[in-house]
C-alpha cells in the first residue's frame, strides 16, 4: 500500500509542477494523470486485500511514469 502511495505522490508532484510551470501541457501530462489514477487504484486494491492486482497496478503506474518523461 505504501509503494502505491509513493508512486501516486511522485505523479502528483510532477503534475503540479507541469501545470504551474506555464508551459504547454502535452501527452506526457496525460500519461502522468493516468499513472496517478493507476497508483491510486493500487492503494485501494491493497487496502481491500487484492495484493496481486495492486502490484500489477503499481508496476503499470511506475512504467507509465518512466515512459511519460520521454513524451513531449
Amino acid at each position: 500500500m505504501s509503494a502505491g502511495a509513493l508512486v501516486a505522490l511522485v505523479c502528483l508532484f510532477v503534475l503540479v509542477g507541469r501545470f504551474s510551470s506555464g508551459t504547454q501541457t502535452g501527452v506526457g501530462t496525460v500519461v502522468y494523470g493516468l499513472c496517478l489514477a493507476s497508483a491510486g487504484l493500487s492503494v485501494e486494491l491493497a487496502r481491500r486485500g487484492r495484493t496481486r492486482l495492486a502490484m500489477m497496478a503499481i508496476i503499470l503506474a511506475a512504467a507509465g511514469a518512466s515512459l511519460a518523461d520521454a513524451l513531449p
